[in-house]
């Protein structure tokens, strides 16, 4: 599952995606570091919302990457 971002259209927002990659990557951290909680109490319906709040954000996070790549390539090959 990937979420879809707007395809990057200048440097401008090339370094504002690589920041929101940078941001959800700490944000990714902190919502392993809750599931990993979770885990260890056993709560299964706890379990199951810090899974689901972990794959979104992941979602979210990917998308990002994967806009980035695809821009870096384009600048690569216009090059």
């Amino acid at each position: 599952m990937r979420s879809v971002q707007p395809p990057i259209t200048s440097d401008e927002e090339y370094h504002g995606y690589q920041q929101g990659r940078d941001t959800l990557t700490t944000v990714v951290r902190e919502r392993e570091q809750r599931l990993i909680e979770a885990l260890s109490s056993g709560d299964e319906t706890l379990i199951e919302a810090r899974r689901y709040e972990l794959l979104h954000v992941l979602a979210d996070r990917q998308g990002i990457i994967d806009a980035i790549k695809a821009y870096e390539q384009r600048m690569a090959q216009s090059a």
